[in-house]
């Protein structure tokens, strides 16, 4: 039985949570990795809380899986090494890793170039990039010294495909995470463990709707219609449903690969 680690699980209409439930209903034991707290030098960025960390947790164990609540900074060495051994620990080797912890905004690197700080900057590569890698890092390991193989895949974007301005210090963090994906699946694969990424677009979470409004109406029908050739916005299950296929065992001979989850708004 699968045992997976989903990193930035916790928040309601993310791309996490719908993986963590995602996986669970495909049978997966989940450990549930989350910050589940405010940034301390960006505060008014939002993340998840404990009790959105305990919900998801709740959610799966209704649904018959085992999971469990893990706390930790993603960019943070420590935390992630702890957060790893503890969910080995509880859960079993962890053969299954998404990593979807991520982000930037207006006040933690988003906005022009010439006026984000470096500190901003530096928290988008830690977060994204970063953290990417120390998560897998830890996990593969562990894969390894087991002998089971495994499947990691990892949260990237369309921004890392093609530049968006306002949003460099992401857009350089997600073209690293397919880089990092690349390497990682050459690494990683005479010990059977595929590594590939995928790539969302314009995806309905509160990164860009963080109230309840309707993101569709916000944008406008013009806007979807010109840019989407689905003709909508993204949910946060259209990214869990291609997630889940590349951790899935049909997809055991696929590796390095960026998938576009775009529904057509990226296409290189």
């Amino acid at each position: 039985m699968a045992v997976a680690l989903v990193t930035g699980a916790a928040r309601r209409r993310g791309i996490g949570r719908a993986t963590a439930l995602r996986l669970a209903r495909d049978g997966a034991d989940v450990a549930c990795l989350d910050i589940a707290r405010p940034y301390e030098e960006f505060p008014e960025y939002g993340l998840a809380t404990a009790d959105e960390l305990e919900e998801v947790v709740a959610e799966i164990e209704a649904l018959g899986r085992r999971a469990m609540a893990v706390r930790a900074d993603v960019s943070d060495w420590d935390q992630v090494h702890a957060a790893v051994a503890e969910a080995s620990e509880a859960l079993g080797v962890i053969d299954r890793v998404a990593n979807v912890a991520g982000g930037a905004g207006f006040g933690m690197g988003a906005g022009p170039l010439l006026q984000i700080s470096e500190r901003e900057f530096d928290q988008v590569i830690d977060v994204n990039l970063k953290g990417t890698w120390m998560v897998s890092r830890a996990c593969a390991g562990r894969m390894i010294e087991a002998g089971i193989g495994g499947r990691i895949v990892n949260v990237s974007s369309q921004a890392g495909k093609r530049g968006f301005p306002m949003l460099g210090a992401y857009c350089a963090a997600k073209a690293g995470v397919i880089l990092l994906t690349q390497v990682m699946a050459a690494e990683l694969g005479p010990s059977n463990v595929t590594v590939n990424a995928v790539c969302p677009g314009t995806v309905d979470t509160r990164l860009l709707n963080p109230g309840e409004g309707d993101l569709s109406a916000m944008v406008g029908k013009e806007w979807i219609d010109r840019e989407i050739p689905l003709g909508r916005l993204q949910t946060a299950d259209d990214v869990a449903n291609a997630i889940a296929f590349l951790l899935s065992d049909d997809a055991a001979y696929i590796t390095g690969e960026a998938l576009n989850v775009s529904g057509g708004q990226t296409m290189v």
